[in-house]
């Protein structure tokens, strides 16, 4: 015991209790976070994390590398942060007067959140290879050019050939002047969404922060590195934590270069899959069952509450059980001609579980809604704490709707079309969202039915013009994508709830987001441009994220060829899903001892949780022994060895990505 506590005694218990809940304030703002020196730090590094981002991405590719924007605490700004503590510390003891606030640490963080995620997978490097892909691989067999080429505007896509050639040969200055109006009309789209989810979080804020207290378990950490490094920094279990990933890691990349060192895997691959030891009927039928030991997983599931964990981990256990079940019945797939249609329709499921979560997201907030409604219009409340006025954000919010589906509209589309994809999109962000601030999911991962298949499968293809099908297409990287690791609107909220914890004012903050969003968009365009046009996205750039471009325009060419009919089963089994979590969600409100969260339901049929039940499972265990025996008091102890399993583990992956960056190494991804 006194060995415990030579250990623990110097962390700070105001740092330590930064992931207990407890009864929340209203936000009281003070200072100036928005200094003239955080706009421009800010800024500077925004374009420094997009340009590492898009090197390493691009450039190192399949020779390894950490993806730096695409986990629930994005690594490459996280890893910007503590350079930028470590160097404030210095700076403190030399000249105290030069050295940032804490306020303008926190600022320079969320907008390096909000704006440099916007760079990676599931937006920028799909939204450009989309904008190039129709035109550029259109050939006579594909008849492609037949098909829907008519139907695209001319600044929606890339239609020059010598902007194409260049653009996948590779070697070649980027010709700017013929890319001016794509890069001038997606930035526009982009900043207008994200400024329309940004409303959405301001007006939601209040209601998730301060009265139903969500866990934010991605904000812990930045915000004892932020608030008292000096005193997290001392604490001998933070390192120790620190150690085992950070060591790890090292050894494995190691490894990739020389390898006579040995591997531990950490990661989930088929070599360590559990399927392969489970080789008896019906039981073989769950599939691809991956085992990964992701230290930062562990580290941030620690954070979370049990019953989330539990949940998450019992519900992806209880997908396995659904294919063993049909595998004993003999159930094969449905008759409904799309290619989700399979039992048991995972990824309907899911997707009715996550416009469940909006749903009841809305429905809990319903007093809340109609109290910002009020103060917006009639006066009759206070909003000067928030972080923009409650009638800027409801106007700001529908303006935007309004401009996200004018933009569809002047692309090709229905006004019907256009609304359904924009709404779709905002409830499937907005329930991710809730899953990352209340489960901090390694990879925000959407169900494998996003937008696009539900919209497809809902009322078949026949149920839309070519026009609609077309710019559908060109919306799947932005909106329709179930990949959603890469959108602003947790990170806009994780910035919010940070900023209240600051006590930093949140309009300033509101204001840095939106600066670095538009700002970061355009520069971030221009680099991955010159990137693709030096090493070419169909010689030697990442191939996936190229292929990625492709993919909307040949399931366009297959549904404009093959029409398919409504997905009746598939519609069924979104009502399922949806009908499940209403029903979870109910009875936890009515039953305190009900242990079954929604969340968990939801991120259990997505990819997320098929990546990382073997770690949360470790993570609820460890948290059900410390809170059994030792209580809150151990908990809170024992929390700076979780946050050293996630500085060591994104610290080790920026770390080896930057040497990768300047060197021919191979790297050891720590999170994909």
């Amino acid at each position: 015991m006194l060995l415990w506590r030579k250990w623990t005694v110097p962390y700070s218990p105001s740092v330590a209790g930064t992931r207990v809940q407890e009864p929340v304030a209203a936000v009281t703002t003070t200072g100036r976070a928005l200094s003239a020196r955080a706009w421009v730090v800010g800024i500077l590094c925004v374009t420094l994390v997009n340009l590492w981002i898009h090197w390493a991405e691009l450039v190192l590719g399949q020779r390894g590398h950490t993806a730096l924007a695409n986990t629930s605490i994005p690594v490459g700004a996280f890893n910007a942060l503590v350079a930028l503590v470590v160097m404030n510390l210095l700076i403190r003891r030399i000249a105290a007067r030069w050295a940032l606030t804490p306020q303008e640490l926190l600022v320079i963080y969320v907008m390096m959140t909000v704006a440099t995620v916007l760079s990676s997978s599931g937006a920028l490097h799909f939204i450009v290879p989309t904008v190039t892909a129709a035109f550029y691989y259109a050939s006579a067999e594909n008849q492609w050019a037949q098909l829907f080429h008519r139907y695209v505007p001319d600044w929606l896509a890339q239609k020059n050939e010598f902007a194409l050639k260049y653009f996948y040969q590779g070697n070649a200055p980027v010709p700017l002047s013929l890319w001016w109006k794509q890069i001038g009309a997606w930035t526009l789209f982009m900043t207008v969404y994200t400024f329309t989810c940004l409303c959405l979080m301001a007006i939601m804020r209040r209601q998730w922060v301060e009265r139903e207290r969500l866990t934010f378990p991605t904000v812990a950490l930045p915000l004892a590195l932020i608030r008292e490094p000096q005193s997290l920094f001392s604490n001998r279990l933070l390192w120790l934590g620190f150690a085992i990933p950070f060591s790890l890691g090292t050894m494995n990349t190691i490894h990739l270069n020389y390898p006579a060192v040995p591997e531990i895997p950490l990661r989930a691959t088929s070599r360590l899959d559990l399927a392969q030891w489970v080789t008896t009927p019906p039981w073989n039928a769950i599939g691809y069952t991956p085992m990964s030991f992701y230290p930062f997983v562990i580290g941030i599931a620690y954070l979370l509450s049990l019953e989330v964990t539990f949940s998450c981990w019992f519900f992806y256990l209880v997908t396995k059980m659904e294919l063993v079940l049909g595998s004993a019945l003999g159930w094969t797939a449905a008759a409904g001609g799309a290619a989700q249609s399979v039992y048991p329709w995972t990824g309907h499921q899911g997707a009715g579980a996550f416009l469940g979560l909006t749903a009841i997201s809305l429905y809990l907030a319903r007093k809340h809604l109609k109290e910002v409604w009020q103060t917006a219009w009639r006066g009759q409340g206070d909003d000067s704490d928030e972080p923009m006025p409650y009638r800027w954000a409801v106007a700001g919010f529908f303006m935007g709707l309004l401009g996200s589906m004018m933009f569809c509209v002047a692309a090709g589309m229905s006004w019907g079309a256009a609304a359904i994809l924009v709404l779709l999109a905002l409830s499937y962000m907005m329930a991710a969202t809730r899953t990352r601030a209340e489960s901090g999911n390694a990879w925000l991962f959407g169900p494998s039915v996003d937008v696009y298949q539900l919209m497809t499968t809902t009322f078949g293809t026949t149920g839309f013009r070519v026009q609609d099908l077309t710019i559908l297409a060109y919306m799947r990287a932005p909106l329709a994508n179930f990949d959603l690791r890469c959108i602003s609107m947790p990170h806009q909220l994780d910035g919010f709830k940070m900023g209240g914890e600051m006590r930093t004012n949140l309009r300033q903050v509101t204001l840095a987001m939106m600066t670095a969003i538009a700002v970061g968009f355009v520069l971030s365009f221009v680099i991955a441009l010159a990137v693709w046009y030096q090493f070419g996205a169909g010689a030697k750039a990442e191939p996936w994220r190229t292929y990625m471009g492709r993919t909307p325009f040949d399931a366009l060419a297959d549904a404009i060829k093959t029409p398919l009919k409504a997905d009746t089963n598939g519609s069924m089994a979104v009502v399922f899903g949806l009908l499940i979590t209403l029903v979870l969600a109910i009875l936890r409100t009515q039953l305190a001892w009900f242990p079954f969260h929604p969340v968990g339901y939801a991120i259990a049929h997505t990819l997320t949780m098929q990546m990382v039940w073997l770690p949360f499972i470790i993570a609820w265990v460890i948290k059900w022994v410390v809170l059994h025996f030792g209580g809150m008091k151990l908990y809170r102890q024992s929390l700076p060895f979780f946050f050293g399993l996630i500085l060591g583990d994104f610290l080790n992956g920026g770390f080896w990505t930057l040497v990768g960056c300047f060197t021919n190494i191979s790297v050891y991804p720590i999170n994909w």
